[in-house]
């Protein structure tokens, strides 16, 4: 009998077959807004003295009674 070429499990042509089946949805620009989307920037507020995540409108810090807040814009 004879043998047959390649990985008989597969095929000879697996690898070719795997590569075009590959949705085209992972392009590198489809990835590149998965990792930066282009969203608007956000800003975070918080106490700088005990660190607790405040409302922007908030003027004192409801753990701690600070009236030193930050607000850190987040890309």
């Amino acid at each position: 009998m004879k043998r047959l070429a390649g990985n008989r499990e597969c095929g000879p042509n697996a690898p070719t077959v795997a590569r075009s089946s590959i949705p085209s949805m992972l392009s590198k620009q489809f990835i590149q807004q998965i990792i930066r989307p282009e969203s608007p920037s956000t800003t975070h507020h918080e106490c700088r003295h005990c660190g607790y995540s405040v409302e922007k409108d908030v003027d004192e810090c409801p753990q701690c009674g600070s009236h030193e807040i930050a607000a850190y814009d987040l890309e």
